[in-house]
């Protein structure tokens, strides 16, 4: 009556142990990609600082304030908040030229 078709029967059981070479390459392809999301992390806390500390300064109009007054206080205020000083060899916001603002620029209140 009804015939039964035999499929052949697939082992049970583990699969063939991964060797060590492969072992190696998946871990190291695991740590490439946790680097590569630890650094986007890392650039994505940066860039939301960096626009809140932007708009802290604009809403308390510090950014009217001239970039020479800023590049003479920054000693200071890396040492208000507890940053070591830099070194003679690290000097990049003296090293980049900004445009400065003869005058604050007026802000509506």
């Amino acid at each position: 009556m009804t015939t039964k078709t035999e499929t052949p029967k697939k082992p049970r059981g583990r699969r063939p142990a991964a060797s060590i070479t492969e072992k190696i390459a998946e871990t190291e392809k695991l740590l490439a990609s946790l680097r590569e999301q630890a650094r986007r992390e890392e650039r994505e806390n940066l860039d939301k600082n960096r626009k809140a500390i932007s708009d802290l300064f604009k809403s308390e109009r510090l950014d009217t304030i001239d970039v020479e007054v800023w590049r003479n206080v920054v000693p200071q205020l890396k040492a208000l908040v507890g940053l070591a000083a830099s070194s003679e060899s690290e000097q990049p916001a003296a090293e980049k030229s900004a445009p400065v603002r003869e005058k604050p620029v007026e802000q509506p209140a």
